[in-house]
């Protein structure tokens, strides 16, 4: 193989292991370096170089983030991608990929240049799987955008604190209290339901009890039932909680609120509204989470509480393009239809 001598940047601004890494880049512009070959040792760049071994490592960790690089342990350091333009390289774990998870990922799409390259992933609320896919990617990508989601009993604050704070970004549900300034766009699950339903009180005083279906598995339904109970002690008004939709609870003037992702409990309400000859916005009520196009129509239209997922991911694009981390609550509202 022939040997590769980089030629560095006399801009006396610029560190030193950039100046690497740029050198290295235009190696592999000139087709001097392709795809799958090996860089020479970071001793050898390091002595030929007269740079330190942590100025080499830095360069090529660089390089690694972006996916130009690939290290391949105790072999050494290869090309990986000779597409060299790429500007971020991003980390983007969800929980599972639903409708409106699909409009959040979109959305960062857009929002971000066409020389950034994201990479999707789904732990399915394991925990094994969330951490290794960490673990095993924190050198390869320049930022890390996580929808956690995770059982409440796990602690997941060391694994998402390997990741430098900087290149963090959690989405959907709240992670607070991790290290450093790291952005976070989340939903204020409480503080929403007990918002929305006061404005909307006079439509809630139809009905004689609310009946929150909740699952043990739902990691926002205790954040969930926390506003509701705010909101009923408040106004002196009936809550139950239930797992499942059943006929013994089922009666005239029930208010049910739904928050399963695949809407099983909302299909439960409608089947037994149906089997009772009842109407579906005025004997029984029914608000859901999240909005879809079938909740549109269905039933003439079910009320949702939905977020904002696309202005979500607008705001996370925006801050990988432009690193000011923030940390706020999403944009979330009802929308009235027939069946409240």
């Amino acid at each position: 193989m022939k040997e590769v001598n980089f030629h560095l940047s006399n801009q006396g601004k610029i560190p030193k292991y950039i100046k690497l890494a740029d050198s290295i880049i235009q190696k592999i512009e000139d087709g001097e370096l392709t795809l799958d070959q090996k860089l020479p040792s970071v001793n050898k760049m390091s002595k030929d170089l007269d740079f330190s071994r942590e100025t080499v490592f830095k360069a090529l960790n660089f390089l690694s983030e972006k996916g130009i690089v690939r290290s391949v342990d105790k072999i050494g350091y290869f090309v990986n991608d000779t597409a060299t333009e790429t500007e971020y390289k991003v980390f983007f774990m969800m929980d599972k990929f639903t409708s409106f998870k699909e409009d959040l990922f979109n959305s960062v799409l857009a929002g971000l240049s066409p020389k950034a390259k994201v990479d999707l992933f789904f732990h399915h609320q394991n925990i094994d799987l969330f951490k290794s896919l960490i673990l095993q990617n924190l050198k390869n990508y320049t930022h890390f955008v996580i929808v956690t989601y995770l059982d409440p009993s796990e602690d997941i604050a060391e694994i998402l604190n390997q990741i430098p704070a900087n290149k963090r970004i959690i989405l959907d549900k709240a992670e607070f209290g991790l290290e450093g300034e790291y952005g976070m766009i989340y939903q204020d699950f409480e503080r929403d339901i007990l918002t929305l339903l006061s404005k909307n009180l006079e439509k809630v005083n139809k009905y004689d009890q609310i009946i929150f279906v909740n699952h043990k598995t739902a990691p926002h339904g205790e954040s969930v039932r926390h506003g509701l109970e705010t909101f009923c002690q408040k106004n002196n008004l009936r809550l139950i909680e239930v797992e499942h939709v059943g006929r013994p609870l089922f009666q005239r003037k029930n208010l049910y609120i739904t928050i399963d992702a695949y809407d099983r409990d909302l299909v439960e309400v409608i089947k037994l509204t149906r089997e009772n000859n009842f109407t579906l916005g005025e004997e029984i009520g029914l608000i859901s989470y999240n909005d879809t196009h079938v909740k549109e129509v269905l039933e003439g239209g079910i009320t949702v509480i939905s977020t904002d997922f696309k202005l979500m991911g607008t705001h996370a694009a925006d801050m990988i393009s432009n690193g000011n981390m923030t940390q706020e609550p999403n944009s979330t509202q009802v929308i009235l239809r027939k069946s409240f």
